[in-house]
């Protein structure tokens, strides 16, 4: 069900929700029929837990109309990692997992491409199943990261003949990283790769300068097939988009001005924000009254309203307030502090370096890719929360040696 899980998730909307729900139903039944439920440090399961309740207290608390929609999204992906990370997977467990993730995306990539290519109204390149152009985008780096995670960590176990046809998919995906044309999602996808290559790679210098000039020159042509998918459509592409955000002076795209406005909901709202999916429920009005009530001018261009904060942690901040962040920045800290102490030695096994490259691409879409979007929600959120679980699960902790 997990398997079947991963290839729906960036392809057809039901079935990876029945999916899921299935996994979750047989997990907890073997779990009971066995009487084990795996073992996972405490801390964890606070913190799986904080994710939570965090959200649900906002909601409980908001001022504003209850969005209790969102704990549906919260549940389903704090859910998979917590399970994941109880349970033990076997090494050929992990690379199925990780092959239907990887291959999923790559197939909804191209049909992507299909669909730009075919449909005159289709401008950005996007998964089917995920819908927004930056959703997409972060799905896309998580999945690539793996795809890179996998060819470093396996390069000098395989034959040549699977080596290189591991090596296309991963430049393969690196091209698409282009095609989606989001910065934040590029950013996170070449962090987790600059992290994960060194330590995972045992590949010469000489084949990573050749891998490096191909994937500059795919980068290029994938730049120029996307134009022409577009037919002139949007020339919106990653160069095209910063050279405009830095003519308009806006090249944080309003970000700054965001945190502005969740900095004044959290003000107002201090323990747990204005509630869970509800940032644009605050309008101009509401913090023009609380600037001034507090006796400060109210400077309109000082702020930005949207739906979202554009950003995980302002997002956060401002929906959920000092507890939401609470759970949020534990997460961080938990998360951060695995990958150092898990971080695969020189004898560590196939699987565990790939749970730990798993690892790095989940936490770079959710923090890295957090700083520019709003990540951990709906399926890069599950993406990411996949990730987590193998880290904790399959990566085993460094054992320090005996003085």
């Amino acid at each position: 069900m997990l398997a079947l899980f991963a290839v729906a998730l960036p392809l057809v909307e039901a079935p990876k929700n029945v999916f899921w729900f299935l996994f979750l139903v047989l997990w907890f039944v073997g779990s009971i029929r066995q009487r084990n439920f795996g073992q996972l440090a405490r801390g964890w399961d606070w913190v799986f837990a904080a994710l939570i309740v965090a959200p649900v207290a906002s909601i409980l608390n908001t001022a504003y109309a209850p969005q209790w929609k969102e704990v549906g999204d919260i549940i389903g992906y704090v859910s998979l990692g917590w399970m994941i990370a109880r349970s033990r997977l076997d090494a050929q467990q992990i690379k199925w997992l990780l092959l239907c993730l990887v291959g999923a995306t790559l197939l909804g990539a191209l049909h992507g491409g299909w669909v730009m290519a075919t449909d005159p109204k289709r401008i950005w390149l996007q998964l089917n199943s995920v819908g927004h152009v930056n959703h997409s985008a972060l799905y896309g780096a998580g999945a690539a990261a793996l795809a890179a995670a996998w060819i470093a960590a396996a390069w000098q176990t395989l034959a040549r003949g699977p080596r290189l046809i591991g090596l296309g998919v991963a430049l393969l995906m690196f091209g698409m990283m282009i095609a989606f044309a989001s910065r934040g999602a590029l950013i996170a996808y070449l962090f987790a790769v600059v992290v994960l290559v060194p330590v995972l790679s045992a590949v010469r210098l000489r084949t990573l300068g050749l891998v490096a000039l191909v994937a500059v020159g795919l980068a290029v042509g994938a730049q120029l097939l996307t134009v022409q998918l577009m037919g002139g459509r949007n020339n919106q592409t990653v160069i095209q988009k910063t050279l405009d955000g830095l003519r308009s002076g806006k090249l944080s795209s309003y970000r700054v001005e965001t945190y502005h406005t969740a900095t004044e909901m959290i003000r107002q709202y201090p323990l747990t924000g204005v509630g869970a999916a509800n940032f644009s429920a605050v309008s101009p009005e509401a913090v023009q009254a609380w600037v001034e009530a507090r006796g400060e001018p109210f400077v309109r261009d000082d702020y930005y309203f949207s739906s979202h904060a554009h950003g995980l942690f302002t997002n956060t901040l401002g929906e959920r307030g000092l507890l939401g962040i609470s759970a949020l920045l534990a997460l961080t800290i938990g998360w951060s502090a695995a990958l150092l102490r898990r971080k695969p030695g020189a004898g560590a096994t196939l699987d565990a370096r790939l749970c730990w490259g798993a690892g790095v691409a989940g936490w770079s879409v959710v923090f890295i890719g957090g700083l520019f979007n709003t990540t951990l929600h709906h399926e890069h959120g599950m993406l990411g929360m996949v990730c987590l679980g193998l880290l904790l699960s399959g990566a085993p902790l460094r054992v320090k040696a005996a003085a």
